[in-house]
């Protein structure tokens, strides 16, 4: 597991938005909750990624279809950003989460560096265990040198909430670089976001064409998180939390190897929402020795 620097320790955490804006997971999944086979105290929740206002994005609830689409093994999304704002999340959410005593992780997508100050504030009294900047959206410049400073510029301004940062980083932009410029910023490098489905399938049409293609998750995106996670292990000193395509307890074993010390698992609770407790379980029991404090690493370590 990783130790952040408020004492907080995260070793599952859920992919963002995997179980909603409060950990009580979506809808259909609360009969699962309420018969104990989907427990989100075993995991560190990680919220639906929040702007500083609104966003109609690109997902409707009463047609969801339109913007995620299950394919063998995994899914394809185009949702957009779609959320209530973090006004909203810190009145209705926040005290959800405090009073079900969920470990938290609060993602957010800051537009600029004015945003990102502004969420700091927000967050600054908060009881969470760290804020999780998710630098991988599309919406970011271009050229790889404006995004790498652009991204450590926004983790400098959310560092000013007082709580522990994570950087998201995507497979399709400079994630060592960006990782390396945020080491003594940021306390772990979360690897990866959702791969463009034109890199996963540069020979088939999207589903989801209309919407730019979206991105894949899931199993078709292993090879992808496995590059990150050997590449940031081998030129970065974060500690990796790797998430895309985690189902088995192999995957988890081969993850650790290549040197991640946290997981995130999203699509899994998307396509088999009873199976992400048993994989933790399964870890725990085989592995006890790599989730006790002793076993730990913390994002000073060098």
């Amino acid at each position: 597991m990783i130790t952040f620097s408020n004492g907080e320790q995260v070793e599952f955490l859920t992919g963002s938005g995997a179980l909603a804006f409060d950990g009580r997971g979506w809808i259909w999944e609360y009969p699962l909750r309420w018969v104990g086979l989907l427990n989100p105290k075993e995991f560190t929740i990680v919220v639906k990624t929040l702007t500083l206002r609104p966003r109609k994005g690109n997902l409707r609830w009463y047609a969801p279809w339109r913007a995620v689409r299950l394919i063998p093994g995994g899914a394809v999304n185009a949702v957009g950003l779609t959320n209530p704002g973090i006004d909203w999340w810190i009145r209705t959410c926040y005290p959800r989460v405090q009073r079900m005593r969920l470990q938290t992780v609060v993602s957010v997508y800051p537009e600029s560096i004015e945003e990102a100050k502004v969420f700091a504030e927000k967050l600054h009294s908060l009881s969470i265990a760290a804020v999780e900047l998710n630098a991988s959206c599309p919406n970011v410049p271009h050229r790889e040198t404006d995004l790498v400073e652009h991204v450590r510029a926004l983790a400098l301004a959310l560092r000013e909430s007082g709580h522990p940062l994570i950087v998201k980083v995507g497979y399709d932009q400079p994630y060592v670089e960006i990782a390396q410029a945020v080491e003594g910023v940021a306390e772990a490098i979360h690897a990866i976001n959702t791969v463009p489905w034109r890199l996963v399938y540069p020979d088939r049409p999207s589903p989801l064409a209309r919407l730019g293609g979206g991105g894949v998750s899931g199993v078709p995106i292993r090879p992808f998180v496995r590059e990150a996670v050997q590449r940031l292990h081998a030129h970065a000193r974060l500690p990796i939390i790797a998430g895309g395509g985690i189902t088995t307890l192999q995957d988890l074993e081969e993850l650790w190897e290549l040197g991640a010390r946290a997981f995130s698992i999203g699509t899994l609770f998307l396509r088999a929402p009873w199976m992400p407790n048993r994989l933790v379980r399964a870890w725990r029991a085989r592995y006890p020795e790599r989730s006790c404090p002793t076993a730990t690493v913390s994002a000073y370590d060098t």
